[in-house]
């Protein structure tokens, strides 16, 4: 995130923010979810359906973490790449949980099925080892 300023990614259209994301988390080899008492943060949104907020920085997984998670205790938590794409996404498919990318201070993210997620998150990474 060297050179950006956090608020002006979050100004960034979902569909941006998402290729941000994407490309962020590839380069860096990390994904940012929130833990509290060592658990992933999981929560539901206002349709009931379960999902795991991920970001591309622990700046912005901060800056976004929602007030009632930030009064339960919940920190930001790094992920390798790898781990992410090859465990925690099948896990959370298996119990039908979707991704909420790079929820924003207003609580606007893009939610995404998981194994949309895997495939652009391979492909960046396929495309950085060539």
């Amino acid at each position: 995130m060297k050179n950006k300023n956090p608020d002006e990614i979050l100004e960034l259209s979902r569909k941006d923010r998402l290729k941000y994301f994407v490309r962020s988390c590839a380069d860096n080899q990390r994904v940012w979810g929130l833990k509290k008492d060592g658990n992933w943060l999981i929560f539901r949104d206002e349709d009931g359906d379960e999902i795991f907020p991920v970001w591309p920085h622990e700046v912005l997984a901060d800056k976004c973490c929602f007030e009632e998670h930030k009064a339960v205790g919940a920190k930001a938590h790094a992920i390798a790449v790898d781990s992410f794409v090859n465990a925690c996404i099948p896990d959370m498919l298996e119990s039908s949980v979707g991704f909420g990318v790079f929820y924003d201070t207003r609580k606007k993210g893009l939610v995404i099925d998981g194994r949309e997620l895997k495939a652009a998150i391979e492909n960046e990474l396929a495309y950085l080892r060539e």
